[in-house]
């Protein structure tokens, strides 16, 4: 017994003065950078990020910034360099200004490869890069621009001196310029490397690219590819109109999105939180009955799409969802169950062409009341989201023209789409 708990005060004393030595280094580590005049924040807010909407930063509703370096170059560029995490991906992220805010451009070099999420075309890397080297853009005259004979020389001087670094993961995010995997360990090798940064930034404002120029971004935290979504985080308000379940108790919401696509209707999702409680009776080691209070946390994905105008229920699930109104597609019948008050509406909007397109295009299940079309995603996330976003979209681009008027407006709130004629 003596032994054990002389390990474990051995143990104890090991591990706290492995804490202490760890908050000394990062201490001196701390003072060293604003030495140079630069600023570290421990905790930073969203703020340090809500510019930023490609990834690593606009995906997904878990994000969280931790340490922060800022400062200047020596040139008086701007930088930062920050740690942020996500659910995909987690590590540390450098970043100078550039002078304009231009289109997404992705340039990777070396033992690296394209970033998670990148939704960019790839397209062919200047010969003066080398091999190894990817270029994506979903502009290649934007790139094949960008990516002259100076840029490229800065770019493969920054490589050539990354050593003991993984390969170049350069990104241009608006007006920054971002790179992974910064050397923050040691303030002197991060100073030389932002310069170098800064370097490929100067190179890269040096450029004629003004007719690339992109609008100024609002300043809150978005998602890629989806600039109209915005984060909201807490809204309570929204469990007085929205069909959560309303059982239990401590009722509260959580990572609440808005938003919309193009000109398709807004949006709202998020998580529904709740608890219930009950009673329930056991046998304790004695024989003896006793009860005890149970509860239990519940949760469930919510997500609404505003539309134009009140509509008539109208709701849409798989087959297994229940028998529903018959339709001249037996295909379609095999696969969907339609329910509505109003057969004839159903019977309006669920169109040959319309059922064509829920077959090519199955959605979750979703109904539409009112003025609002419930989806039932199965799960609250950036993907589901966007699947229901275009699906709706055009599902209600296929309502006929007289259903809108019938209705009250004076056409359809959303263009047909395009009809590849049958050749």
């Amino acid at each position: 017994m003596k032994l054990f708990v002389v390990v474990v005060i051995v143990l104890f004393a090991a591990g706290l003065t492995w804490g202490i030595v760890a908050l000394v280094r990062r201490q001196r580590y701390i003072d060293s950078l604003r030495q140079r005049g630069w600023n570290f924040v421990n905790s930073p807010t969203f703020d340090a990020v809500a510019r930023l909407g490609n990834p690593p930063f606009g995906l997904g509703f878990v994000r969280k910034p931790d340490d922060q370096i800022t400062g200047l170059t020596a040139l008086g560029r701007p930088f930062q360099v920050i740690e942020y995490s996500t659910s995909h991906w987690s590590g540390w992220v450098g970043m100078v200004t550039l002078s304009r805010r231009l289109p997404e451009l992705w340039i990777t070099g070396g033992d690296t490869r394209p970033r998670y999420g990148v939704l960019a075309h790839a397209v062919p890397a200047p010969p003066q890069l080398g091999p190894g080297w990817q270029v994506g853009a979903l502009e290649p005259d934007f790139a094949a621009e960008v990516m002259n004979p100076q840029v490229c020389s800065q770019l493969s001087a920054m490589a050539m001196s990354n050593s003991g670094l993984p390969g170049l993961n350069v990104g241009i995010d608006s007006d920054q310029l971002v790179v992974l995997d910064p050397p923050r360990q040691k303030p002197e090798l991060l100073a030389a490397w932002l310069e170098q940064l800064g370097a490929v930034a100067a190179a890269i404002d040096a450029t004629p690219l003004d007719r690339w120029i992109q609008p100024e971004p609002q300043a809150r935290l978005t998602f890629y590819h989806h600039p109209d979504w915005y984060w909201v985080g807490v809204d309570d308000s929204l469990l007085e109109f929205t069909p959560v379940n309303r059982g239990g108790h401590a009722h509260s919401t959580s990572e609440v999105i808005r938003g919309r696509d193009g000109d398709g209707p807004p949006f709202v999702a998020f998580t529904h939180h709740w608890k219930t409680t009950r009673t329930e009776s056991y046998t304790d080691s004695e024989g003896r009955t006793q009860t005890r209070t149970v509860t239990e946390n519940h949760s469930e994905p919510i997500l609404g799409f505003q539309l134009p105008i009140w509509m008539p229920r109208l709701e849409v699930g798989p087959k297994g969802w229940g028998g529903g109104i018959s339709f001249e597609s037996e295909a379609f019948n095999r696969q969907f169950a339609v329910h509505s008050q109003d057969t004839k509406f159903a019977y309006d909007v669920i169109h040959p062409r319309q059922m064509q397109y829920l077959m090519a295009n199955p959605p979750a299940s979703f109904r539409i009341e009112e003025e609002w079309a419930w989806f039932s995603p199965g799960e609250h996330s950036q993907p589901a989201i966007a699947h229901s976003s275009e699906f709706l979209r055009g599902f209600l681009a296929r309502v006929p023209r007289f259903v809108w008027r019938n209705l009250g407006l004076p056409d359809s709130p959303y263009p047909a789409p395009e009809i590849t004629p049958v050749p």
